[in-house]
């Protein structure tokens, strides 16, 4: 190991600049090269949701994963330099329930094109990134966006040409220093992260005289508070004897067609969302009606029982919210046939509804009973609702709560206890916006069914904001009341 001063390569207070980042949807990039210590105010909130000092993205959606690109600096004097790093230290303070639960590193040595003439300046270092210049103008990234998968593939494209351009060899350009690793949540006992590079990585980068950028990969996707870089400087003659040749588009939602979407962005005291106006049949599953919200898998930033409020939801706070899955997939893949994610991650919420229930429907169409409306709402979540969502359900009147609670964490098509059925399929979601599914048009299965309990599944995690079941109450009160008829 060299002698030298390390110094933290990745710090914004030597010249670190991050040039590319795929998301931003809840904190920007730079605050991951912020030298000072990380910050935590409990109840400060913005539009994108809960505000956290590092870079943290939303909620992977859509293939792939997140990454950024940061050029390393050591002072403003030899911002050109290439750097030796030995150790990375990344701290993923107060990501608690958010953070990104792996995480990878590769670092290159872009060096300057032969046919570039402006050998007075640096600019080579910044400009082979697509949008880089803009970025560096602006002075960082712009919270609550994320680059659309256009703007992904051309930053893709120019990390493989500029690395064909350093050494025509794209396997030998970008060198892995820190392989896919594992990150524990920010609590204080285990927020702390060091790894130091092995012998031969160092080999490499000593034999290449070292490396100029690199890219932080998350799988998939979350947060983390602060990364250093430690290494130093290369001396000027050694790297001369070692020369080797921002859209701000939301990330698509494939959604499905028989899903009547209302976004809260087109809402307004005029134009209210479909659940603030009356309706032909009551609320059952809200708590003005005896609704309850019994039990979940996860609730680390929520409760079910804030689903069946009356009112439209206040903020993020006020709804059932999820931790990221520690363990969902390095990078997410897509069923071909579905066009939903590819895996059997969820989370799940039981409600009871209140009113005994929604009764039966027996006889023809003109008789009442069953579901007959269902608003699944993701207000305030805009960059961590569920990817989807499906409902199953159970008519159980004899059986106690606590019975149909555990019979929900098993496998709810046999249980042998409780006979589970589907009652909304499993149908993909979009942000801040209410989800209006209606058995007339089809998009309720087992309609007819009488139902006092159901079963909310979120793919693979994520939050929402209310769940409203409307339909025909088992107990026989006013039915023209319109304490029945709407949770206003």
């Amino acid at each position: 190991m060299s002698t030298t001063k390390r110094i933290n390569l990745s710090s914004s207070a030597n010249s670190a600049k991050i040039l590319f980042a795929t998301d931003e949807w809840f904190a920007c990039a730079e605050n991951i090269l912020s030298p000072y210590p990380p910050t935590f105010i409990a109840d400060l909130y913005c539009e994108q949701g809960k505000v956290m000092d590092g870079w943290e993205t939303r909620r992977k959606r859509t293939e792939g994963h997140d990454w950024c690109i940061v050029k390393l600096g050591c002072g403003d004097e030899s911002s050109g330099s290439p750097m030796m790093i030995e150790s990375v230290e990344l701290d993923t303070a107060y990501f608690t329930g958010n953070q990104t639960p792996r995480v990878s590193i590769e670092a290159m040595k872009i060096t300057r094109n032969k046919h570039d003439c402006n050998d007075d300046n640096d600019d080579y270092l910044y400009n082979w990134m697509p949008g880089a210049i803009s970025r560096l103008a602006r002075g960082k990234g712009i919270q609550g966006t994320g680059q659309s998968p256009k703007a992904i593939r051309h930053a893709h494209s120019a990390c493989q040409t500029v690395a064909l351009n350093t050494t025509n060899k794209l396997s030998d350009a970008w060198i892995t220093i820190l392989p896919m690793a594992e990150l524990q949540p920010g609590y204080e006992e285990t927020r702390y992260h060091t790894f130091q590079l092995d012998e031969d990585v160092t080999q490499k980068l000593e034999e290449i005289g070292g490396v100029t950028h690199i890219r932080l990969n998350y799988y998939p996707d979350g947060g983390v508070a602060r990364m250093k870089v430690w290494g130093y400087p290369v001396s000027s003659s050694l790297a001369n004897n070692s020369q080797q040749v921002s859209s701000r588009q939301s990330n698509h939602v494939e959604l499905a067609a028989s899903t009547t979407i209302h976004p809260h962005s087109s809402t307004s005291s005029t134009n209210p969302p479909p659940s603030s106006k009356l309706y032909l049949h009551p609320e059952i599953s809200s708590v003005l009606h005896g609704g309850k919200g019994l039990a979940c898998s996860n609730k680390h930033y929520g409760v079910p029982s804030n689903l069946i409020r009356t009112t439209l939801g206040v903020d993020m706070g006020d709804g059932w919210e999820t931790a990221r899955h520690p363990h969902r997939p390095a990078v997410v893949t897509k069923d071909p046939v579905t066009g939903l994610q590819d895996t059997p991650l969820m989370d799940w919420a039981v409600l009871k509804l209140g009113l005994g229930g929604v009764k039966e429907k027996i006889g023809g169409e003109s008789s009442n009973g069953g579901v007959e409306r269902i608003i699944i709402d993701t207000r305030h979540f805009k960059g961590n609702y569920p990817e989807s969502v499906s409902i199953d359900a159970c008519c159980c009147r004899t059986l106690s709560d606590d019975a149909v609670c555990a019979s929900a964490d098993k496998d709810i098509r046999n249980n042998g206890v409780v006979e589970w059925f589907p009652l909304l399929k499993r149908t993909a979601l979009t942000a801040d916006a209410e989800h209006e599914f209606l058995r007339d048009y089809g998009n309720i299965l087992n309609g007819n069914r009488g139902v006092t309990h159901v079963r909310v599944s979120i793919y693979p995690d994520g939050g929402l904001s209310r769940v409203r079941i409307y339909g025909q109450p088992m107990m026989n009160e006013d039915y023209n009341d319109d304490r029945l008829r709407s949770h206003l």
